[in-house]
């Protein structure tokens, strides 16, 4: 039968579907979230704030990039640091990445519940948004079931959409730019440049997600050069213009009260209060994509981590139509839901889970970097992961309150390292599939 579970995913993603990808695991919180909340902080300093991490996402991109390409494999970053530094440190920091991924990916079902409640009600509650959030982050993880090639295309046709939408948003917001907002250039002082870093970098948190589907990538050393340029030119211009529109068009309270609905305010100014009301269901549609592409690639590092005794075998299964990891897939919902209870308890908002995971990214991200300096040859390619390291050590003393997050949740990894010792066959499997 064509439904019979294997353990072998299928090449299916050629060069426009990773751009999709790509884009999509970037570019909803970024556009929509992110230049809101880092005008708050740091007024028109976080237009620098913004043209220091465009400059600094394609070199990051890229040596992920050239990693899936010497490994194209799901394990992603876990294989990248084991063949650097051996198993027991990667199975570490594999379940760091798991435990950080399944804590950060929900942010965008409820920033997406935020816009859609936002039509009817000015200030939903927190427990509505994590409500009707959580039938997102659900509807998310069906929709991946349906397997890669079939949910990038419907990706693709969505987001072309999207982005001409927001690039028309931009325009007709921009007649109502007033110069007089760049001043103060620091309305906080010039120490929040490191709050809108840290804000903003969590708008870059994406590009690694195409390392766990290079399993299913065609012709990686081709595939990847293209995708990963037009991805960072596409993203680094939408971003920028929409954080210069924010800053120039928005009044500066507007910024500070509407944080994560920005974008739908930026069109109530251009618009009026009726119009905006699109402006909100195409946010939940672009953070829909998102969440899509953040479901595909989590799921994705699961399968792995189940092959490699991390997590329980079965949910290594895979069905034969659509080659999809339906355990891992599955295994999301329970995951997912435990940082989304804890939200619900807390009484926090979405952006909490902003905070309890972008040190963890940036950890896990450094020891990636250190681990391509041991697999990467070429003196460009070098020199340009020297760089990112000394950039990324610079920006963590700024993370403070999340550096707290980030060693809880590498407190727990080490207890599921340890709780979950990989059986003598695992470890088999594990050598054969390094060694590809």
């Amino acid at each position: 039968m064509s439904d019979t579970p294997s353990s072998t995913l299928q090449r299916t993603l050629r060069a426009p579907g990773l751009v999709v990808h790509y884009i999509a695991s970037v570019i909803g919180v970024g556009v929509l979230i992110i230049p809101g909340h880092a005008a708050a902080e740091a007024g028109p300093l976080s237009l620098l704030a913004w043209l220091m991490l465009i400059a600094y996402s394609y070199p990051f991109a890229l040596i992920f990039a050239r990693l899936s390409i010497l490994y194209p494999t799901s394990r992603g970053i876990t294989q990248f640091i084991e063949i650097a530094f051996g198993k027991t440190f990667a199975r570490w920091i594999q379940a760091f990445l798991l435990l950080t991924l399944l804590v950060a990916n929900p942010v965008l079902g409820l920033a997406g519940a935020r816009y859609l409640l936002n039509i009817w009600d000015a200030n939903p509650s927190n427990l509505q948004i994590v409500g009707v959030g959580s039938l997102f982050v659900i509807g998310s993880i069906l929709f991946n079931l349906l397997g890669v090639k079939l949910s990038t295309r419907v990706q693709a046709t969505v987001l072309g959409v999207l982005i001409f939408f927001l690039v028309v948003v931009i325009a007709v917001s921009m007649p109502h730019a007033k110069a007089e907002n760049l001043d103060p250039v620091a309305p906080n002082g010039w120490l929040s440049l490191g709050t809108a870093l840290i804000i903003c970098f969590y708008g870059f948190v994406g590009w690694e997600n195409a390392a766990p589907v290079a399993e299913e990538v065609v012709e990686p050393a081709k595939t990847y050069p293209k995708a990963i340029f037009w991805a960072v030119v596409s993203v680094g211009t939408l971003y920028f213009a929409m954080a210069v529109a924010v800053v120039l068009v928005l009044p500066r309270e507007a910024a500070g009260g509407k944080q994560i609905t920005a974008f739908a305010t930026l069109l109530q100014v251009a618009t009026g209060r009726e119009i905006s009301q699109i402006g909100n269901v195409v946010a939940l549609i672009l953070l829909i994509l998102a969440m899509n592409a953040w479901v595909l690639g989590t799921s994705r590092v699961i399968y792995s981590s189940a092959r490699d005794g991390l997590l329980p075998a079965g949910l290594a299964k895979i069905a034969r139509r659509g080659s999809v990891p339906y355990g891992a897939l599955l295994f999301l919902i329970p995951g997912y839901g435990v940082p989304v209870g804890l939200l619900a308890l807390s009484g926090a908002d979405e952006t909490m889970l902003i905070t309890a995971s972008s040190a963890a990214f940036l950890l896990i991200f450094l020891t990636t970097f250190f681990a391509a300096r041991k697999l990467l040859v070429g003196k460009a390619i070098r020199i340009c992961n020297i760089v990112v390291i000394v950039v990324t050590v610079a920006v963590i003393p700024f993370f403070g309150t999340s550096l707290i997050f980030a060693i809880a949740l590498m407190v727990s990894a080490f207890l599921l390292v340890t709780l979950r010792k990989p059986k003598p066959e695992e470890l088999t499997e594990t050598e054969e599939r390094s060694s590809v």
